[in-house]
């Protein structure tokens, strides 16, 4: 499970300051009412668009862990929110999902037979 943890810095600051060490889970997210001997279980690497870490609890009665993803990452989705809400905006604005492809990512084209 992912919880959004609430912290205004950047990827950058984040890493200089090891925010991750400072992060701090209140309760278990399955038993707010505590009990289950909710513990910290590490971190897991973000490799993209920096390299950083995040912080994770394990819940041995629910048997799942529960990361706090810092608010300049997107859950389930690689990269920041500002470059995710950059390429929406982006693709908005284009007149076909062709030219937004081309906009977005103009490293890749299309084989050879299929250009028009």
């Amino acid at each position: 499970m992912q919880l959004r943890y609430p912290i205004d810095l950047t990827i950058e600051e984040y890493n200089e300051q090891k925010a991750w060490e400072h992060a701090e889970l209140d309760h278990c997210p399955f038993h707010p009412e505590g009990g289950c001997d909710l513990a910290r279980h590490g971190t897991y690497p973000r490799k993209f668009p920096e390299y950083c870490l995040v912080p994770r609890w394990y819940c041995p009665s629910a048997h799942k862990t529960i990361s706090l993803l810092p608010d300049f990452l997107a859950s389930r989705f690689p990269g920041t929110l500002d470059e995710i809400e950059q390429a929406v905006n982006t693709a908005g604005s284009c007149k076909s999902q062709e030219e937004a492809a081309f906009v977005l990512r103009p490293e890749i084209s299309l084989p050879s037979g299929f250009a028009g």
